[in-house]
């Protein structure tokens, strides 16, 4: 004998029952099949009775009999269907009539409800049965109300084992059944039902009553998955797990399997198989008493939401007897069910996760059963924190996993997801997390890349500046698409782009290159880069990095918000490094208070590693002197370039042409781009400075400088055309080049033209390459050199990328 049960949704059309009886025809043992009702039956029978106090309810019944009247025609012939019909019509007539006196009384009994709810399936069970019987299907139908017996609360009744085996085993022999799930009567007579759920259940007990070969659970999901595939991307189907296990993940919300519905089974050892209605080929999952021992160590995770904490502290707890059992005692004749416990092991609190819906109840009764230890001060009125969820790690062999806790606690630190409390079981089968409700979906997707290998990490992307730098990252990203997908197991999901007017957001397919053309035309526009920061904190998703890619102040200021929410950001816009020196020191604090990263090693020296090798110096214990460098490669590359033969303002237009220079050319021609560039090193190497600390000697005309539009100042450029030749002769009579020199010594910063002679390290520094010598303590004599390309789009776009690596990787 085997147990089948089926659901709502395999059976909500006449496709699926057919689905059904192609299923039983492969089946060589007698069977029991229990059926819940009709797919959103149910529910609608709730609807029903919670607005039968409200209003009149003729409508939802009408909608309830046409709805079986519906499948019944759809499944038999004319001449079959009278039974039926009238069968439906009878319980919709009693529907009405109850919801009548619920409309007078304007009271809802537990009692009322569970006879309302119980229609659905008293209805399912006896047209499948009249259906499958006129396929010549050898099948009796059995009323569980007849013959599983429950106690206590009409809702979620509490089955007598011995009563109930007594009434199935008298009622069935070897032959095929089909059995109401769901529903169940008390010593009186009186309908119970077993939960929401409860068809796995009843179920179950036939199965544990018949000592079945197996029961089989078919629904529309493939077995039970690592995670929710509602909420988690690519998950994994799991082919093989213990009682234990299922149990664990199937209380805290995997809902393809009702948890009291493992207890009847695994007490016989009855395997337990999660089968796909609609894929019946597929292997689905097997739930039974071995132990599979996994690489990953964990089974699965899965979250339940609603979820209360009550904190009952204070000194009259500790070391008191009989304090923890006040608790539990007033939750318990409350009726209020206890989801999780945690307690300090100084005895001064408890925490106790309880359903949402019992909080007003739980809060009154905790305060009233202390009420004097709190008068006395000895105890704190109870503490609540509302719209909390539970994450749950389920695995057998958890226990000797070494760092997995701390695997946990790192990924959901680094997404700035907060932990209101721990639990951990004493078999290690579940690690319990609360955390706020609204961070569910990220958590759980953080997790589950964390411990399935398979699982291919994504990272939500955030750019701003889609100019030259820009550009050339997206086709960095697009480029290196597969090669991270296939080797790395990393997809870079682009969800939104800003350029200086608005902004495109695409959570969904993600955006790329081809949505440049449209930006301006789809995109939001915005005054403040405040919108566009509190719609990437709003979307709160997992893995998020901003990209900065533009020359704003404006960008820059938004970072600090972004930090705060755990946003990552990776910048080659100088600006905030730059800044006063406290906003610069409170972005890396943010940065490490909320566990995410700040990276900037392209505001110097575009893809060179000239910060990150100072910071590994001064980290190291090494101290920075000195710092000789030409650190603009878009003036490295105009001083190299003009000889005269065609004019400065040519050549400064031909380094802009080719990205060598900030959007605004004046920016590096008053020297404020190598200024800023010296500052952030001298900072990084230890020193508090400010921009105004800086020597700066002039090297443009006072005209230049005044500038007041790009078209502006290469009019200005072109009509000092004899001061920049000047320049150049001068320094070619003598044998030397031009070269803007920055110079840190021990904190004092110098920036200026200068002339340098051949035997200078700069002499010979080429189109826009940079170079940085460091000395220090450890590099006195000989400093330490970097040399490449400093400037360029596709360098500068490359270093961000590397940036961006570095903290996927992290």
């Amino acid at each position: 004998m085997i147990v089948i049960k089926f659901g709502g949704t395999s059976i909500s059309s006449r496709e699926n029952i057919e689905q059904i009886s192609s299923i039983l025809d492969q089946k060589i043992e007698n069977y029991v099949v229990v059926v819940s009702a009709f797919s959103g039956i149910t529910n609608l029978l709730e609807h029903i009775s919670e607005q039968a106090i409200k209003k009149d309810v003729t409508l939802l019944i009408e909608e309830f009999r046409d709805k079986h009247f519906s499948i019944i025609k759809d499944l038999l012939s004319v001449s079959e269907q009278t039974e039926l019909l009238l069968k439906a019509q009878q319980i919709s007539n009693e529907l009405e009539a109850i919801c009548g006196g619920v409309g007078v009384l304007k009271e809802l009994s537990p009692r009322t409800k569970a006879r309302i709810l119980s229609f659905g399936e008293q209805l399912s069970s006896v047209i499948l049965h009249k259906h499958l019987s006129s396929q010549g299907k050898d099948i009796d139908h059995l009323d569980s109300r007849k013959l599983i017996l429950a106690t206590g609360d009409y809702l979620k009744g509490k089955v007598d084992f011995q009563q109930t085996t007594r009434n199935i085993t008298a009622a069935t022999n070897r032959r095929n059944y089909i059995a109401s799930g769901f529903i169940a009567s008390n010593y009186q007579g009186e309908t119970i039902t077993l939960g929401r759920g409860g068809s796995d259940y009843s179920a179950s007990i036939y199965a544990s009553v018949l000592n079945a070969s197996s029961l089989e659970i078919w629904s529309d999901v493939n077995g039970m998955h690592s995670a929710n595939p509602k909420h988690v991307t690519n998950t994994k189907p799991i082919q093989k797990m213990s009682y234990e296990e299922a149990f664990e993940l199937a209380s805290f919300g995997a809902k393809v399997l009702y948890p009291i519905s493992i207890l009847p089974v695994m007490t016989k050892k009855i395997p337990v198989y999660l089968k796909n209605t609609f894929y019946p080929e597929q292997e689905g999952t097997l739930i039974s008493d071995e132990n599979f021992t996994r690489e990953n160590k964990i089974q699965g995770v899965s979250s339940l939401n609603n979820i209360s904490i009550l904190t009952v502290s204070g000194l009259g707890l500790a070391k008191q007897k009989g304090r923890a059992r006040k608790v539990f005692q007033a939750l318990e004749e409350n009726d209020v069910n206890i989801i999780l416990i945690t307690q300090s092991c100084s005895e001064q609190s408890i925490g106790i996760g309880i359903d949402q819906n019992d909080l007003s109840i739980a809060e009154v009764a905790l305060n009233d059963t202390f009420e004097s230890e709190i008068e006395k001060g000895m105890m704190n009125t109870v503490k609540v924190v509302k719209d909390q969820c539970i994450i749950a790690l389920v695995g057998d062999n958890m226990k000797h996993k070494v760092g997995l806790s701390g695997k946990v606690f790192g990924a959901i630190g680094e997404n700035g997801i907060n932990i209101t409390a721990i639990t951990q079981g004493a078999s290690e089968r579940n690690i319990s997390l609360v955390i706020d409700q609204k961070e569910e979906v990220k958590a759980l997707n953080v997790i589950h890349e964390q411990f399935f290998n398979e699982t291919i990490k994504t990272v939500h992307l955030f750019i701003a500046g889609v100019g030259n730098v820009g550009n050339e990252f997206l086709k960095i990203i697009e480029a290196q698409h597969e090669k991270l997908m296939e080797e790395h197991k990393i997809r870079i999901k682009i969800v939104g782009l800003a350029n200086s007017k608005c902004f495109l957001i695409n959570e969904l397919d993600g955006l790329g290159t081809h949505d440049l053309l449209e930006l301006n035309e789809k995109g939001k526009s915005y005054d403040s880069f405040l919108e566009y920061s509190t719609v990437i904190n709003e979307l709160n998703l997992r893995n998020s990095v901003f990209i900065d890619n533009t020359a704003s102040e404006m960008v820059s200021s938004g970072y600090a918000s972004l930090l705060r929410q755990s946003v990552s950001v990776v910048t080659c816009n100088k600006i905030a490094c730059s800044g006063e020196y406290e906003n610069y020191i409170q972005l890396k604090k943010l940065a490490t208070d909320y566990n995410c990263n700040f990276k900037y090693e392209t505001s110097v020296g575009a893809a060179l590693p000239v910060i990150k090798t100072i910071q590994d110096l001064t980290i190291s214990g090494d101290v920075v002197n000195k710092i000789e460098a030409v650190i603009s490669g878009s003036l490295n590359f105009i001083f190299n370039e003009y000889d005269t033969r065609k004019t400065f303002s040519d050549v400064v237009f031909q380094a802009k042409k080719e990205g060598y220079t900030e959007p605004d050319p004046l920016i590096d021609l008053s020297g404020l781009d190598v200024m800023r560039k010296i500052l952030i090193l001298s900072r990084e190497s230890g020193y508090r400075k400010e921009l105004s600390d800086i020597n700066f000697e002039h090297f443009l005309p006072e005209s230049c400088t005044q500038a007041r539009s790009k078209k502006a100042l290469f009019e200005q450029l072109e009509k000092n055309e004899p001061y920049f030749k000047s320049l150049f002769e001068n320094a070619q009579q003598k044998g030397n080049r031009l070269k803007v020199i920055a110079s840190m010594n021990k904190g004092e910063m110098i920036v200026g033209l200068q002339e340098v002679p051949p035997n200078s390290p700069f002499f010979n520094l080429e189109g826009k390459d940079n170079i940085i010598a460091i000395n220090t303590n450890r590099y006195d004599n000989e400093p330490l050199v970097i040399k490449g390309a400093g400037a360029g789009a596709s360098v500068t776009a490359s270093g961000v990328f590397a940036d961006l690596m570095f903290i996927i990787n992290r």
